[in-house]
């Protein structure tokens, strides 16, 4: 037998109650974004790289086709974001910190802002 794909594999199970897509509106006073791992590796000179991500590749969160897991102790879904309209002001909060059993550790990567 042939291995279902993944887009025939999600279409059945949308047909199940657990798996429908629900779309909920609601407003927000700042956008979180993720920034991308850190590399663990040093470069040829043993000296740390630290990548630079542009503001709109870390802004695709928000495209409405860009899907997320989240991961709870109980359930894990996915979630997509889009942008309607934007406010007057926004504040980007900006995830660096990271934290697992042992420590917190801070992401070092830069983000690069637009001009125009």
């Amino acid at each position: 037998p042939v291995p279902a794909q993944p887009a025939e594999e999600k279409a059945q199970l949308l047909h199940n109650q657990e798996y429908q897509e629900r779309m909920v509106e609601s407003t927000f006073l700042y956008l979180t974004l993720d920034l991308p791992t850190a590399p663990l590796y040093k470069d040829e000179k043993e000296q740390l790289i630290i990548p630079q991500v542009p503001l709109f590749s870390i802004l695709a969160k928000f495209n409405g086709s860009t899907e997320k897991e989240y991961k709870t102790y109980k359930e894990n879904f996915l979630k997509r974001f889009q942008l309607t309209r934007l406010p007057p002001y926004l504040i980007f909060c900006i995830k660096r910190f990271t934290k697992n059993n042992f420590f917190v550790e801070k992401n070092p990567t830069i983000v690069n802002f637009p001009i125009t």
